[in-house]
């Protein structure tokens, strides 16, 4: 190639790349209309906020119970003496000769009636001696009030100006820490 040809190609090169970087200088306008950094800011005061919740609890006792109703009286209060004189009878039939043997039958039959009608009642008081004392379970509620962390107010120094901000939630730090700030800025009354 001819020099002249180069030079030609130089100056052309130099030029869009001159036009280049003075483009990149000029930038396009922001398309937000604030401004957003990090500061710091001194707490001075933290007031804990607290809510007071009633959650009633169920309260169980063990209490004497109605008397639970004896049985009723049976069908044949007097199966045990006519088992005993059953039996009694024919223990004695067994027994003797003759007239004898009638004596011994009815006297079997006596004996064997009072026996059954003893075993019977003494059954019946040892069922009732049994019996565990009756309880009943009661249950009622009591108020059960329980104090509730919900948030906080914080107060705090920035660039001279005292403010303070309720969180809704209860914050790590405490009042003497620097903590960090989120600032938007914009112009007011500009659209």
């Amino acid at each position: 190639m001819h020099t002249q040809t180069k030079l030609v190609l130089i100056a052309l090169l130099l030029s869009s790349t001159a036009a280049n970087a003075q483009a990149a200088t000029t930038q396009a306008p922001p398309t937000n209309k604030g401004t957003s950094y990090r500061d710091t800011a001194h707490v001075t005061e933290i007031r804990i906020l607290t809510q007071h919740f009633n959650q009633p609890q169920q309260v169980c006792n063990q209490v004497p119970g109605a008397p639970t109703q004896s049985k009723a009286t049976p069908k044949h209060p007097y199966g045990g003496a006519v088992i005993g004189g059953v039996a009694g009878g024919l223990l004695g039939h067994t027994v003797g000769e003759g007239s004898g043997k009638d004596a011994a039958t009815a006297g079997g039959a006596v004996i064997g009636a009072l026996v059954g009608e003893h075993m019977q009642s003494q059954a019946a008081a040892a069922s009732a001696q049994a019996k565990p004392p009756t309880t009943v379970t009661q249950c009622y509620f009591v108020d059960n009030w329980v104090e509730r962390q919900s948030g906080a107010i914080v107060t705090y120094t920035w660039h001279g100006r005292t403010i303070t901000e309720t969180l809704p939630y209860v914050p790590t730090f405490h009042a003497g820490d620097d903590v960090q700030l989120n600032v938007t800025t914009s112009l007011a009354g500009h659209a």
